[in-house]
């Protein structure tokens, strides 16, 4: 029987590091610098991001408009709160366990991708700080498709396809996101593993956002990919 499935394409986010890390150093940041501009402390809003984030979800777009607005500063320092938020300094660190199922899959001959939404240069940003561009074949960060076409646009799977040379019946994709990682890539024919783990592990919005296979951790996943060649 030939090995169908050698391609894996990863989510990035929540998936193969615990995104919090970034986020609570972006918010010291922020914070500092808009304490600078304001009667308010750098704790309180801080706090108030943290608070704002655990409660909107990190798929929420304005979490820094609403910041602006909350405090009654001006919406013009947006741009600076942005540039600050896509070039943070950290040391980011892999899960362990994801670090191992790369290692294994560059051993087994895979070949190996990396879709992600979102800001292009926070996402570059964050793969930098991860010190991860090796472990990959191919890295798609779908806004520069445009915004339209990021997952669960088939086309961000198109690409990313595009960009290993693979065939949609060759490809399994694990995620974490219902709202965002499957559907596309169930249209094409990708097999999908969904990671319960982060954020969205309690969120069920009905049975075609859902993936093929569900694992509980990273090492589940390490298990179906590998029993799919």
């Amino acid at each position: 029987m030939p090995n169908l499935r050698k391609t894996v394409i990863f989510d990035l986010d929540e998936v193969l590091y615990d995104e919090k890390q970034y986020f609570y150093v972006a918010f010291d940041r922020i914070a500092d610098f808009l304490s600078k501009q304001s009667n308010f402390s750098r704790e309180e809003i801080r706090d108030k991001l943290g608070a704002d984030f655990q409660k909107k979800s990190s798929m929420y777009p304005n979490l820094f408009n609403d910041l602006l607005t909350d405090y009654n500063l001006d919406q013009n320092l947006l741009t600076d709160i942005l540039t600050l938020f896509s070039t943070v300094k950290t040391n980011l660190k892999l899960y362990h366990s994801a670090e191992l199922l790369l290692k294994t899959l560059r051993n087994e001959n895979f070949k190996v991708g990396l879709l992600t939404n979102g800001n292009v240069e926070t996402q570059r940003n964050k793969v930098r700080l991860l010190k991860i561009e090796d472990y990959f074949d191919a890295i798609v960060y779908a806004r520069q498709l445009g915004a339209s076409f990021e997952k669960p646009s088939t086309q961000a799977f198109k690409a990313v396809l595009s960009a290993l040379s693979s065939k949609p019946e060759e490809a399994i994709y694990l995620g974490d996101n219902p709202y965002t990682d499957f559907v596309g890539a169930k249209e094409l024919g990708i097999k999908t593993i969904r990671l319960m783990s982060g954020e969205f592990r309690g969120v069920h919005i009905g049975l075609a956002y859902e993936a093929d296979f569900v694992a509980d951790n990273l090492e589940q996943a390490s298990r179906i990919i590998l029993k799919s060649q």
